[in-house]
């Protein structure tokens, strides 16, 4: 795909996702929680973007209290749906992790909150 003087590559659909930045710091198994997911990032999706412009969450929870974060923005991009399961596991986990409630997370047309299960084991 292309044409005279370039070539094009589709990298497929990207998402992305939210993430509060004050929390990206916390150590996870010897590793930053930034660290751990840069690597997972770079080995699962061959590359990511990430924006630490300044940018606010801003959200009501459940019992309709307000919150407030300041949060750094992710982006991927991957050909199908294969790895959107995958992607959605990891992110469930850093939010069970760093204690959020969920995480905002962006797929094409499609966005949702990504909440953290517990196993009741």
């Amino acid at each position: 795909m292309g044409g005279p003087g370039y070539a094009l590559e589709d990298l497929g659909r990207p998402a992305e996702f939210l993430l509060p930045e004050e929390k990206l710091g916390m150590p996870v198994n010897g590793k930053t929680v930034l660290a751990g997911l840069e690597n997972f990032l770079a080995e699962n999706f061959g590359a990511y973007t990430t924006y630490a412009a300044k940018s606010y969450g801003v959200w009501r929870n459940h019992e309709r209290i307000v919150f407030h974060d300041r949060c750094r923005r992710f982006e991927v991009s991957f050909v199908g749906k294969d790895r959107i399961p995958l992607l959605l596991a990891k992110l469930a986990e850093i939010a069970w992790v760093i204690g959020e409630e969920c995480i905002y997370f962006k797929a094409g047309q499609y966005a949702t909150l990504i909440f953290p299960k517990v196993s009741a084991s």
